[in-house]
């Protein structure tokens, strides 16, 4: 039946106020149709940070948990990786204590090759890497679960067997340690908009435990003004209150806040305001909060000024109800020497609150 459509409509090559018959015109509209639809769907996995994530995982090493029902249960499982066309080593931890929370640590992202791993006694796993541009260091990474927490401890590791005649450098890589809540219902961002993810992620500021978004968040250098990701901005580093704020350079990931930290810890809550979750250690000049529903706590190696084979790089994952005061303490027994300068006491904190309920809900000046 050639029925025409009842508003007049102009398609490509034909002239202004032609009919189109409706056939033609559903055939049109169909296709630009899907064409959209697709675009949306891919605009929409390039905006979501855990869109590679497999929610169920197949582990490779298992660690055996002599105590369940007070140890997190340690795993390792690789993630296909297209960018890097590469497995990823992901050591997974998942806490008796905090309901929802199995968090995974990529180990490393850094310019290493990942060897193999094994359990050990006591519930605890071992993973060896190759740092690349040095193949004579072989990173010795130990994971030990704790009631409420996991120590992870690397060591480096002369392969005198390959290279008799090297020695292991002063200038020892120093190994990043991406550390993701994708997998954790309780914590993850999905399926909230992502910037609902940075409202529950804190650090300790001059002002007690802030939330992120209660920081001053500049745009990603790399992306334009207008992009979504950068309204508000997504991502963002920061760096502790003995140094000055770095300037990022404009095809950065991301920038830097002007609000520092004033002790080595940065976290999530729970969407329930629960419990929370964090990493800390005692010698990161800078974190990040970044794109995997991820946190960067970057530890150095320590003592800086021992010989190589005697440092440790050393970061703890703790998980437990959200009393950043408890919190606190627990660092402050882990990590001895990191410093103690925690902002002023303070109740947990649920995010999002504002006015009197909220202490520090309003957007921080500038200090650049």
């Amino acid at each position: 039946m050639n029925q025409t459509h009842p508003f007049k409509t102009k398609l490509l090559g034909q002239g202004l106020g032609a009919t189109v018959p409706l056939e033609i015109m559903n055939t049109y509209l169909l296709k630009h149709w899907v064409l959209i639809v697709v675009g949306l769907t891919l605009v929409s996995s390039q905006f979501s940070p855990g869109a590679d994530t497999p929610e169920v995982v197949t582990p490779i090493v298992v660690a055996n948990n002599p105590d369940p029902a007070n140890l997190p249960s340690l795993s390792l499982w690789e993630q296909e990786s297209r960018s890097r066309n590469e497995k990823l080593p992901m050591v997974s931890a998942s806490f008796p204590n905090v309901p929802g929370l199995t968090c995974d640590s990529w180990c490393y992202e850094s310019e290493v090759l990942f060897l193999r791993a094994k359990p050990l006694a006591g519930g605890k796993l071992e993973l060896r890497h190759r740092v690349r541009a040095q193949p004579q260091v072989l990173l010795v990474t130990t994971v030990t679960p704790e009631p409420g927490a996991v120590d992870i401890v690397a060591r480096a590791e002369l392969d005198a067997e390959k290279h008799p005649e090297e020695k292991l450098p002063g200038d020892l890589l120093v190994p990043n340690l991406c550390w993701q809540l994708r997998r954790a219902p309780a914590f993850a961002s999905k399926p909230d908009p992502y910037p609902d993810f940075v409202k529950r992620c804190f650090v300790f500021t001059g002002r007690g435990m802030t939330f992120l978004d209660q920081t001053t968040r500049h745009k990603i250098p790399v992306r334009a003004s207008y992009d979504p990701r950068n309204n508000p901005p997504w991502v963002q580093m920061y760096v502790g209150d003995w140094q000055p704020v770095p300037v990022a350079a404009t095809n950065s990931w991301a920038d830097y806040s002007p609000d520092r930290y004033t002790t080595t810890l940065i976290g999530a809550v729970s969407r329930d305001a629960i419990h929370l979750a964090a990493l800390g250690s005692d010698s990161a000049p800078t974190m990040c909060q970044a794109w995997h529903d991820c946190v960067h706590n970057n530890p150095q190696w320590t003592p800086a000024d021992a010989p190589p084979a005697e440092r440790a790089w050393r970061l703890k994952i703790y998980a437990m109800p959200n009393d950043p005061d408890a919190l606190l303490a627990r660092f402050a027994k882990d990590f001895p020497d990191a410093k103690k300068h925690h902002g002023p006491t303070h109740q947990a904190q649920r995010p999002g609150q504002a006015g009197q309920d909220h202490p520090w809900s309003r957007q921080l000046p500038s200090r650049r």
